[in-house]
């Protein structure tokens, strides 16, 4: 495994995403599924208040009293639309102190390490936002922030506020980032933020680490290298099959048999191996043995040319 101190001392690189903790996988299979996660060294739990309507929360909150892990970090997120109005952001005072309050309830803490803004709200001003962050870490109710799906013009507005006021400003950046790019008419979530070349290069002048969510693309190259298309479902059809993933599939085959690992630790450890920006890969999975393949060979060391053959960006 390996470990950085971008979000938060000795963070594993590799997070546990939770979104369907305590809804589509159980209690039992989830408690499952960390106790693994654990045992391949792996040290922090992402999770959401909008994460199977706040159950999520709670079932990673009764694992931490279970067990009582040592060195274990724990972020969350908040401030997404209701699902009844999707269009009709939340991103202000009132329904971010709203939601980070249900999220200390359900998580039994009194402070938050790390808290994500789970969308933006372009209308609102970058600065009024740092604003009401700085209010809640003052309190005391989270250490640091960060900014989830949010383009990163805005997150450098929001920065150059803090910077300027002597705020504390975006902690890191989570949007959509793995080796296989989005078809164009693959993302139909109009909120939804993907890593680019120019978000990249932005990311890595301004020392800004990422977490990349959705970052084994569903699972779409361990799928065509073991199945084939008729592996994929509809969406990641429509989202990732395009002839430029097709050639990424085949440098990433190729990378799995020179270091002999599977296809799916290629994935995890390509995003992992990137440092500037340093960036963290968010894996999920509804059984076990899904997170010990894509953690097994995680911690292998790709070369920078292999890197850029991979994500076609200047490492």
């Amino acid at each position: 495994m390996k470990y950085s101190n971008s979000f938060g001392k000795e963070s594993s690189k590799i997070l546990l995403g939770t979104a369907y903790f305590g809804d589509t996988i159980s209690e039992d299979s989830a408690f499952h599924i960390m106790d693994v996660y654990r045992e391949m060294g792996g040290t922090h739990i992402d999770t959401a208040r909008l994460y199977a309507g706040g159950e999520s929360e709670k079932v990673v909150s009764r694992w931490f009293k279970s067990r009582k892990p040592q060195n274990m970090r724990l972020s969350t997120k908040g401030a997404f639309p209701n699902p009844e109005t999707p269009n009709v952001p939340r991103v202000n005072e009132k329904e971010i102190r709203h939601d980070l309050d249900l999220s200390l309830k359900a998580l039994d803490v009194d402070s938050i390490e790390f808290y994500w803004l789970h969308r933006d709200d372009e209308n609102q001003d970058a600065g009024e936002i740092i604003e009401i962050m700085n209010s809640l870490v003052k309190e005391g109710k989270i250490l640091r922030f960060g900014a989830s799906n949010w383009r990163h013009q805005r997150v450098d507005r929001a920065n150059s506020y803090a910077k300027e006021h002597g705020l504390q400003g975006f902690s890191g950046a989570q949007i959509r980032f793995s080796p296989a790019i989005i078809s164009p008419d693959g993302n139909a979530d109009r909120t939804l933020v993907d890593m680019s070349e120019e978000a990249f290069d932005y990311y890595k002048e301004n020392n800004i680490p990422v977490a990349a969510y959705a970052s084994q693309a569903k699972g779409f190259f361990s799928k065509m290298a073991t199945i084939g298309e008729s592996g994929l479902n509809v969406k990641s059809k429509e989202r990732y099959l395009c002839e430029e993933n097709l050639k990424r599939l085949d440098v990433i085959k190729a990378l799995s048999e020179k270091y002999s690992i599977s296809v799916a630790s290629t994935v995890c450890a390509s995003l992992i191996n990137l440092e500037n920006p340093d960036v963290y890969a968010i894996i999920g999975g509804s059984k076990p043995e899904q997170i010990v393949d894509s953690m097994s060979g995680c911690d292998t060391t790709f070369e920078k040319n292999e890197l850029e053959e991979i994500f076609k960006y200047k490492i």
